[in-house]
């Protein structure tokens, strides 16, 4: 199965685009588990247990395992086994290089890990982004307007023709095989729209929804366009409020499922 074709056909079957990100902050774990590697992979384990059934995506932030050197890159190869196949794989990885670190930069998270799709960073123009989607089964969400603030001061340069929409075009030109998609923060609702409307066929991966307090019927409604959409959250769901653990997790992704709910 291509990588657009698994996109679609796991947002279609848990009739949600829902994306859990796992951000295991060990500062921020549960009282039950240690603040350890140990304790995160437990966590981890834990928290797919609990939200598999309602999310068609994980997206795994590499910076929250790399923390842990070996050890971390360990937990996480054991993690990934216990996904289940129907759920695609997001490596948060925010790569951006060219040649053959590019290569190989690739090769480690799709072959290795296994990742179905990879965040990456445009600056080094289409070099960077190329090893990534010479895979028809294998994709890319390449950062474009994202949920952070101080994202403006790159990415709205240029007046009226700012950098975003330079990076959205770059995209749609890459995207002859259905597997790029960009980045596009719930923070910035305006943005989202405009290049919803002129790159229509371009799959989102939204963040900033939840914690970051991002419009929620705007993400929703630009997935219902045409490109196939993830919405992710990451705190509101491994860290809900409620000490009871994982049921608090299970009602918290339940409920996230439901607001992301594909309409009609």
């Amino acid at each position: 199965m291509n990588y657009i074709s698994k996109l679609t056909q796991s947002v279609k079957k848990k009739n949600s685009y829902l994306c859990v990100g796992i951000d295991p902050d060990p500062h921020k774990l549960p009282e039950k588990f240690e603040k350890n590697v140990e304790g995160v992979f437990n966590f981890c384990r834990e928290i797919i247990a609990a939200t598999k059934e309602f999310t068609p995506a994980y997206k795994f932030n590499l910076a929250f395992f790399e923390i842990w050197g070996w050890q971390g890159w360990k937990i996480l190869e054991e993690l990934i086994a216990l996904v289940p196949d129907d759920i695609l794989l997001v490596g948060d990885a925010k790569r951006g290089d060219i040649g053959n670190s590019s290569q190989f930069y690739a090769k480690a998270l799709t072959e290795r890990l296994k990742f179905d799709s990879i965040t990456l960073s445009p600056y080094l123009g289409s070099e960077s982004i190329l090893p990534f989607i010479e895979d028809e089964n294998k994709g890319c969400f390449v950062l474009c307007v994202t949920s952070n603030p101080s994202g403006r001061e790159l990415q709205d340069h240029g007046g009226n023709y700012p950098l975003y929409l330079r990076t959205a075009e770059i995209c749609a030109s890459l995207n002859q095989k259905g597997n790029v998609g960009m980045v596009m923060g719930a923070t910035k609702p305006e943005q989202l729209i405009e290049v919803r409307q002129q790159f229509p066929t371009l799959p989102f991966l939204i963040p900033g929804v939840g914690t970051q307090g991002g419009e929620i019927q705007t993400a929703v409604d630009v997935c219902q366009k045409n490109g196939a959409g993830l919405i992710n959250v990451s705190r509101g769901i491994l860290f809900p409020e409620g000490q009871n653990f994982p049921e608090n997790v299970i009602a918290a992704a339940k409920k996230y499922q439901q607001l992301f709910k594909i309409e009609g």
